[in-house]
């Protein structure tokens, strides 16, 4: 999740985000399934360009990062935002990506 500012409406993401949260074990349970993908319909979605494409591709080779998470990282990077994620020690070493714990 990419934040822009404190509002609400300031949360950004991507498919490859919600692939990430909708493969996880517990959405085999239909009730948190669907309170992940309400809580994803809030956010602004925005979309994988080539220019995003390109830089996970630096980003993955450059740090040996695993895919997904190269495009996460450039999706912030390039969108200017912070990348909220539990997942801290995977991006940390990212130069230039701000990551904040969502919670």
């Amino acid at each position: 999740m990419l934040k822009v500012s404190n509002s609400a409406s300031a949360y950004l993401c991507s498919a490859i985000t919600e692939t990430e949260l909708i493969s996880g074990k517990s959405c085999e349970n239909s009730e948190i399934k669907n309170k992940i993908l309400q809580m994803l319909n809030s956010f602004k979605k925005i979309e994988v360009t080539n220019r995003v494409a390109v830089a996970a591709g630096d980003i993955c080779r450059k740090y040996g990062v695993a895919l997904p998470d190269g495009i996460i990282a450039a999706s912030a990077l390039i969108n200017k935002t912070e990348l909220l994620t539990k997942n801290i020690k995977d991006f940390k070493k990212i130069n230039g990506l701000v990551v904040k714990e969502p919670y």
